[in-house]
Parts: structure tokens; sequence; C-alpha cells
């Protein structure tokens, strides 16, 4: 299976990303866990992605693109269009508004604990997002002291 899927952003594709997804997983021997939440989250912000389309008419296909590395996977979101960056969702301090602008999904700073990095990048007129999950526990720094 090729590295990379190409397809529209519609809400439909979301189960064509996911067997995309679990085939790389397989290949590079994700724990249970870690592929899980690594799904979740490629899930989460994909649904974002498609939600946006509906502002967006120049939004053109999303390229998924996957690299695995010994230590390391790195999944690469891709789509035409106006600037849109998800991880700037949910960045309200006030917890109730929080919770209801969360609501349907688990919310960008629910990702961020999930994944190891993810960052957003605009490059001519692409957003690019990267999400990086290591396949390796992190070792809690409060244990190394």
């Amino acid at each position: 299976m090729k590295n990379e899927l190409v397809i529209l952003p519609v809400i439909e594709n979301l189960t064509i990303i996911a067997e995309f997804l679990q085939e790389k997983i397989k290949e590079n021997h994700l724990t249970s866990r870690k592929a899980w939440e690594l799904l979740l989250v490629t899930d989460e912000i994909c649904s974002h992605i498609i939600q946006f389309r509906k502002y967006d008419s120049t939004m053109g296909k999303m390229r998924i693109q996957w690299e695995g590395f010994p230590d390391k996977v790195v999944v690469t979101i891709e789509t035409s269009g106006i600037p849109y960056n998800p991880l700037e969702l949910n960045s309200i301090d006030n917890a109730k508004e929080e919770e209801e602008e969360a609501l349907g999904g688990m919310g960008i700073h629910l990702i961020k604990q999930m994944i190891d990095e993810i960052t957003y990048t605009r490059t001519s007129n692409s957003n690019i997002l990267k999400i990086t999950k290591l396949k390796r526990l992190r070792r809690n720094k409060a244990n190394n002291k």
C-alpha cells in the first residue's frame, strides 16, 4: 500500500482515512494504545477540516501522508484553500465555554495531550498539519528527579 492517500474532504471519507491509517499502523507495529490515540486524533482533525470546508469553497482534495521511522510515525494532513489552523480551536480559558465548543468532539486541547508533537504550517496555498507519535513510551519528567 502507498504511503499517501488523496481524497475529497467529505464526511463519508473518514472511513477510508481510518482504513488507510490502520494498515500503516499494522505495518509499523504501533501498540494498541498508541494506534487508538493516533486514529482518534486523526479522525478529530479531519472532521474539523471537513466541517470547515463549508466555509471554504476553494478547498481542494485532502492529502494524508504516512512516514514511518524506527522511533516514531508522522502523519501529514494537507489541504489547499484559505488559511485554516484547527489547532487554534478551543483556546478559550473559560471552562464552560470550552466545554460547549467541544460538544460533538474531543477538543483540540485533548488532541495535544494524546500526540507527542503537532504543528501547523501554511505554505503557498496549503494548510499543512504534521502529527508525530513516538513509538516508545515517554518517561514522566517527575520520575527522572
